[in-house]
């Protein structure tokens, strides 16, 4: 294992595509850019935005390593010249534990799939759970939440822990439960209490399907949501156990996917 050289890890993701740029554990650069309709460029742009915040030429990078839901489509493509890739739920788990080494169990709350991985003191996964069809994009539908109240996605989760009502969403599926968040507001509920709803909604689908897999201590959250505060609250009161969120959690599975370049 040769820590020393510098790898990218890319995740090509539904919503958005992430890029790190990695040195042994220290981290030289990373970008985000969204998916879109065109992949190929927009990984072509986040690690060229990646590369430029570490002043880093392309020509130093020893490797690529990808994942994420499109991973196979980029590794294809000769200008990006990807080393490898790894399924998504190998980079988070071994993510997870690079930033928690106490971490037994990791869950990814994604733009449009959520998942819990157990593993153990290796990182080897163990058992993978996904979330059913009607929790699909909880990730999208909390960024459209807050545009629709005019947030930003961390006003949004600000906002929902100076709610002083508990009040729940009854609609199961997230492409269904936007209308019931608007239905909230024109009933003429305050904003804190509709973003504490909307927060709430999402931790109950997302405690819903750890219900299907032993979780083993200590419990981690990655992806983009777990960068609030209110909704790691909801999650922990909710499995009954405490849970974190790791460091730059939206970063996890890509830093993942490089730990895995390093091991061979």
């Amino acid at each position: 294992m040769n820590e020393g050289k510098i790898l990218a890890g890319l995740d090509a993701g539904h919503v958005n595509t992430k890029v790190v740029i990695i040195r042994g554990e220290e981290i030289l650069g990373y970008c985000t850019t969204p998916s879109g309709f065109d992949v190929v460029a927009s990984a072509q742009a986040a690690l060229n935005e990646a590369l430029d915040k570490a002043r880093i030429p392309r020509s130093e990078l020893a490797g690529i390593v990808a994942t994420g839901i499109f991973r196979d489509m980029i590794y294809e493509v000769p200008t990006l010249n990807v080393t490898k890739t790894v399924p998504e739920y190998v980079a988070d788990a071994k993510g997870a534990l690079l930033l928690n080494k106490n971490s037994r169990t990791v869950i990814d709350i994604g733009g449009n799939i959520s998942k819990a991985i157990r593993y153990d003191q290796n990182g080897d996964v163990l058992d993978v759970i996904n979330n059913d069809k009607c929790a699909d994009g909880l990730g999208i539908f909390y960024t459209t939440v807050a545009r629709a109240l005019g947030l930003s996605e961390q006003e949004l989760s600000e906002l929902a822990l100076k709610s002083t009502k508990d009040t729940s969403i009854t609609i199961h599926c997230a492409a269904s439960a936007e209308s019931e968040v608007v239905g909230l507001l024109c009933e003429g509920m305050e904003v804190a209490d509709v973003a504490n709803a909307a927060l709430k909604f999402i931790a109950e689908r997302v405690a819903a399907m750890c219900t299907y897999m032993p979780l083993a201590k200590e419990v981690a959250v990655a992806g983009g949501l777990a960068k609030s505060e209110a909704l790691v609250q909801h999650l922990s009161s909710l499995m009954k156990q405490d849970v974190s969120a790791l460091d730059i959690p939206e970063y996890v599975g890509a830093r993942g996917a490089v730990r895995t370049g390093y091991e061979g």
